[in-house]
């Protein structure tokens, strides 16, 4: 019964979704508010539905009901609870329902925050997200139906005479057949992939989800405004957070798709360059670029063309990345299987794109698009963001030729296949992100119109001291390489133009108001949450800089076989192998070889690691190597069981890496996100005393507060 109530909803969500869009758009054309209601309550109706749908199955995953296709093909009886929850997107047809869900998800809140102050745009602006949300949400109808339950047929009486059945799939109960018993399905149950079984899969991706499905948000603006001809800034005021919630999701979505791989898939890094890691970072790009850029047309009127293209262009390359992801397209260990949902996704992104493009083109024919001022000083603010974003584009044309381009074009013209690899990106990318991280630190000093040279270099002469001084605490660790020198030197003047801008700021208002110094600060923050916490966030990236680049030089690895008691060198580490326990069993079945290691520094010992292999006999027969890894703020000693030699109690290969200063890429992670909340957050949720405070310029409110 539940999967049918999942299906039913299924339906009616998408007549609701279809009612919204044409009811939205006539509503507009002929000005009929009560239309106009009509379709806004149908956007909530339908995440009604929406959310009704994937209750059930998510509720059939719980509680273990493998009648239900999807559920026998994802979960098993011996898996944890947390993977059950998760399950829902570990294959293509539960992860479409949830993007759908989330899609629907997004319209709604859309629609109830923005709804009186975006009055103009919100008819059109529902009927785009809701063509979104019709879309994904037929494709898990008709391809990818996760509702189908289990059916036996009938098929004859065989020599023993025991009644024989053939097993088939359907949504609704075909004549003639009977249902299964839950528990017989329940011993042949697949389970989740192995390689999903990992705490950071349970979060990785719906990060990535929400952060996708964010972007739809400020597309359907953008493409209101275009449809509307209400071009003023109000696209820009009502989308500019919703890109920032957009972006910190893709933000968390990628560094816990790193940190699964470092853990997960054995081979010492967080970032492969593969396909599918690409086409996450692609919209990622994109959207950045529209963060820095979209401040100009609130500034200066400037960009409003450049703007359009760069948050359609998101959205596009979101539907894009899905369509390589989910279509077989790419093979990678994240991608879906082939499926027949590639040409209605390539229809879908190519229509999507090509109907944004020919709105941006018309509107420009009408001079909508016209800047309001033009660019004075080669130095000024608006100059630099748009260096800034020459070079994102630049990153994102080098990644998609590398990850798509290159493959698509060799396999279309000249009949094989040429997959540019991990050697590609290295080489081409590092210049472009160095460049980034000097206007990250030259941009937040120069001023909106015109900027002197003079004047640019006295702000930047204490922040290029500090970055001097940090050097100099590098070199006096033994840092001799020129190479990293220079690279540590530009990724930190960013940082420090970051801290000492906020310092300049908070001495400022320590001077004006007597006021501790806590309550100075988060007074700073809340006055201006979106410059302060860009400050934070550009440290955040500083940080993780600072670790790609000390991890990337200076990683040191080795391989050898161990017997009990003898140890390896490396890196000033020694690693001793000291025992094996093998073959233990775990709860879901898995059988553990495990190695028991210490390592020492020095002679003495400073951890117990225990690297291992799970393998999985039920399901795949497939094999995870799971690293020990031993982590201080220096670096981390990642020791792995190699694969491929055999392991016994007697003789053991252990791969082994040192990865210098790689925990600063997850420091730096946190900073980035709380940087981003702290940009996102609403002065209407600040506390009253705190926006009183703000409003009348009384430093005894926030120092009450503070107290």
């Amino acid at each position: 019964m539940l999967a049918e109530i999942g299906f039913l909803s299924l339906i009616l969500s998408i007549v609701v979704a279809i009612y919204a869009i044409v009811v939205s758009v006539y509503a507009e054309r002929t000005h009929n508010e009560t239309l106009a209601l009509s379709g806004r309550n149908a956007v909530w109706v339908n995440f009604a539905f929406m959310a009704l749908s994937t209750g059930m199955l998510q509720y059939a995953l719980v509680t273990q009901d493998y009648t239900v296709a999807y559920v026998w093909s994802v979960s098993s009886p011996d898996m944890p609870a947390l993977f059950r929850w998760s399950a829902i997107w570990g294959s293509q047809a539960g992860s479409l329902l949830f993007w759908s869900f989330l899609m629907s998800l997004f319209a709604a809140v859309a629609v109830w925050l923005n709804w009186h102050s975006q009055r103009r745009l919100m008819p059109y602006a529902i009927a785009f997200m809701m063509i979104s949300v019709v879309f994904f949400s037929g494709l898990t109808l008709i391809y990818e139906n996760p509702f189908e339950r289990w059916w036996m047929t009938p098929t004859g009486i065989d020599a023993m005479g025991m009644q024989e059945y053939d097993v088939i799939s359907a949504a609704l109960q075909p004549p003639g057949t009977v249902e299964p018993s839950n528990s017989r399905l329940a011993e042949t149950a697949k389970g989740l992939n192995p390689l999903l079984r990992h705490f950071g899969m349970a979060f990785h991706p719906p990060a990535l989800y929400l952060g996708f499905v964010g972007f739809l948000v400020p597309f359907a603006y953008a493409m209101a405004a275009l449809a509307s001809g209400d071009l003023t800034r109000d696209w820009i005021k009502a989308s500019r957070r919703w890109t920032l919630v957009a972006w910190l999701f893709l933000s968390l979505g990628l560094i816990l798709g790193g940190r699964w791989a470092y853990d997960v898939l054995g081979w010492g890094g967080y970032w492969g360059w593969d396909p599918v890691e690409n086409a996450a970072f692609l919209p990622w790009l994109t959207g950045t670029a529209f963060l820095h850029s979209v401040m100009i047309q609130e500034k200066r009127g400037m960009l409003k063309l450049w703007n359009m293209v760069l948050v359609i262009g998101t959205f596009s390359a979101v539907i894009f990345g899905t369509f390589a992801t989910r279509s077989g397209l790419v093979e990678s260990v994240h991608s879906f299987a082939r499926s027949e949902i590639g040409f209605p996704l390539f229809f879908f992104w190519f229509s999507l794109t090509l109907l944004g493009a020919g709105m941006i083109l018309w509107r420009r024919s009408q001079g909508l698009l016209r800047d309001e001022h033009r660019f004075t000083s080669v130095f000024s603010r608006e100059s630099l963001f748009v260096l800034n974003n020459i070079i994102f584009m630049a990153l994102f044309v080098a990644v998609f030729w590398g990850s798509f381009g290159a493959p698509i074009t060799s396999e279309l013209f000249l009949n094989t296949n040429i997959t540019l690899g991990v050697d590609y990106f290295n080489q081409v990318t590092p210049p472009l992100f160095l460049a980034l991280f000097i206007l990250m630190g030259i941009a937040p000093l120069s001023a909106w119109g015109a900027t002197s040279v003079s004047r640019l270099g006295r702000a930047l002469l204490m922040p290029f001291l500090l970055t001097l001084a940090t050097l100099g605490l590098f070199m006096l660790n033994g840092m001799t390489s020129i190479g990293a020198l220079i690279g540590y030197g530009i990724v930190s003047l960013g940082g420090w133009v970051a801290i000492y801008e906020t310092f300049r700021g908070f001495q400022a208002r320590q001077r004006v108001h007597k006021e501790s110094p806590l309550a100075s600060l988060r007074m700073l923050f809340a006055r201006n949450p979106r410059r302060y916490g860009g400050y934070m966030i550009h440290l955040g990236v500083t940080v993780i800089g600072i670790g790609i680049i000390g991890s990337t030089l200076f990683q040191q690895e080795t391989q050898q076989t161990l017997s009990v008691g003898e140890s390896l060198s490396l890196g000033g580490y020694e690693l001793r192998y000291d025992s094996f326990d093998g073959g233990q069993i775990t709860q879901d079945g898995r059988i553990l070889d495990i190695a028991n290691v210490t390592v020492l520094r020095n002679g003495h010992e400073v951890a117990q690691l225990r690297p291992r292999r799970d393998f999985f006999p039920n399901g795949d027969m497939s094999t995870m190597t799971i690293a020990g890894a031993h982590s201080t703020l220096e670096n981390d000693v990642y020791v792995l069981l190699v694969g491929w030699e055999p392991i016994t109690a007697a003789s053991v290969t252990f791969k082994v890496y040192i990865n210098p200063l790689i925990n600063l890429i997850w420091w730096g992670s946190f900073i980035l996100i709380l940087g981003t909340i702290f940009a996102t957050w609403p002065k209407e949720i600040i506390p009253a005393r705190t926006r009183e405070a703000l409003r009348t310029g009384d430093p005894s409110l926030a120092a009450a507060r503070g107290a």
